[in-house]
C-alpha cells in the first residue's frame, strides 16, 4: 500500500516480482489487487506510470476488458461470476511469456479473499496484492498476512513533515493487539454497532448503533469504573477525541488499524493523553519503501532519507531503485 500517490507502490510491486523469480524461480505467484492497477498514465497527475510486468508461470487475475489489452501470452484458466467489475467480469490467467498488463480486482474485501482462496486452488503459492491509495481495507490482517509500505517525495517536498505523515500511518499499522483472545473472538462476531467491555471482563451490549450518542457518555451507566469501548466499524477523529477526554473509558479497541480514518494530530493526542488502542488482529509490516523522486521533479537525497526514515521507524527502509542486492 501507498501513503499517496506517485510514492513508488509500482516500482516496488516490479521489485518484489523481479526479486522472487530470482531467488524462488519455481515458486508460484499470484497477482490481484482490488481496483484498477497498472495503468501506463497516472490519472491524477497525468505522469507516465511504471507498469505491471510479469513473468512465465505467474498468475492473475485481472477484468475481462484489461486482459484484452494485456502485452503478454497467457492461458484463461477461469471465469469468475461471483464477483464483477466495472470493466467486467474477473478472468483468472497464466501468463505464458514476459510481459505487461493491467490488474483490476474484485471491488469489496469479501471478494479478495475469495480470489485469493481461488488463486490457492489453481496453484498460487504465494498471492501478492496490489494497493490502492483509497482502498486500505485490502491490507486488513484478515486478507493480507503482511504487507510493505511505500513512502516517498510525492507525500511532501519537506522531509520533516515526509517523516511525521508516515511514521502517523507505521503507528497505526502497528497498534498492539487485544490480549485477550477468547474475548477478542466474541467480539469479532459483533457484525455492527459497539460494546462495552467493563474492568470485571463483561462485554455489554448498550444498544447504541452510534458511539456519538450522548447516553453513551453517561458515568452513572458504568458502574464499576474504568471500561473500554469497542467500535466494530470506522473510527474518526470525532469519536477518537471523545474517547481521549472520556473519564469513563481507558481505551478503544477497534478490528484492525484499516477501520481508523484519523489525522495525525487526533492520534497523537490520543496516545499522549495515555490512553490505548489495540485491535483484534494485528497487521504485520514487513518493510518501507522510499521513492525520492515527486511528479514535479523535486528530488529528495534517497539514502539520506532511507536512514533518517529507518531511524524513525525503527524498520528497514529501501529505495528499491538502488537497492543492495546481496540481502535476502
Amino acid at each position: 500500500m501507498g501513503t499517496a500517490k506517485n510514492t513508488g507502490k509500482t516500482e516496488t510491486l516490479n521489485y518484489i516480482l523481479n526479486r522472487l523469480a530470482s531467488v524462488s524461480p519455481d515458486r508460484t505467484i499470484g497477482l490481484t489487487s482490488i481496483g484498477l492497477e497498472g495503468e501506463r498514465r497516472d490519472q491524477v497527475t497525468q505522469t507516465e506510470k511504471p507498469e505491471i510486468t510479469l513473468r512465465s508461470g505467474n498468475l492473475f487475475v485481472t477484468a475481462e476488458s484489461y486482459y484484452r489489452l494485456r502485452e503478454l501470452s497467457s492461458e484463461v484458466l477461469g471465469v469468475e461470476r461471483r464477483y464483477t467489475t466495472s470493466t467486467g467480469r474477473l478472468i483468472y490467467a497464466r501468463a505464458k511469456g514476459r510481459g505487461k498488463v493491467l490488474i483490476a480486482g474484485p471491488p469489496t474485501t469479501q471478494g479478495l479473499r475469495k480470489v485469493i482462496d481461488e488463486m490457492a486452488k489453481i496453484g498460487a503459492q504465494l498471492t501478492i496484492i496490489d494497493g490502492a491509495l483509497s482502498r486500505k481495507s485490502l491490507a486488513s490482517p484478515v486478507v493480507a498476512e503482511g504487507l510493505v509500505l511505500a513512502t516517498g517525495a510525492a507525500l511532501s517536498a519537506q522531509p520533516e513533515q515526509l517523516i511525521r505523515q508516515t511514521k502517523d500511518l507505521v503507528t497505526q499499522i502497528r497498534l498492539p493487539e487485544w490480549s485477550d483472545r477468547v474475548m477478542a473472538e466474541h467480539l469479532d462476531q459483533t457484525d455492527n454497532g459497539i460494546r462495552v467491555i467493563t474492568r470485571s471482563g463483561k462485554i455489554i451490549n448498550p444498544g447504541f448503533a452510534s458511539a456519538l450518542l450522548p447516553s453513551l457518555w453517561e458515568e452513572s451507566n458504568w458502574r464499576e469504573g474504568k471500561a473500554q469501548l469497542f467500535i466494530s466499524g470506522a473510527v474518526h477523529d470525532s469519536l477518537l477525541d471523545r474517547v481521549r477526554q472520556s473519564p469513563i473509558f481507558d481505551g478503544l479497541i477497534i478490528r484492525d488499524f484499516t477501520r481508523l480514518f484519523v489525522s495525525g494530530r487526533a492520534m497523537r493526542s490520543f496516545i499522549d493523553s495515555g490512553k490505548e488502542i489495540h485491535c483484534l488482529s494485528k497487521a504485520k509490516l514487513l518493510a518501507v519503501t522510499f521513492n525520492p523522486q515527486s511528479p514535479s521533479g523535486f528530488r529528495m537525497r534517497s539514502k539520506e532519507m532511507c536512514d533518517r526514515l529507518s531511524q524513525t521507524l525503527d524498520l528497514p527502509v529501501y529505495d528499491v531503485k538502488n537497492i543492495d542486492e546481496s540481502i535476502s
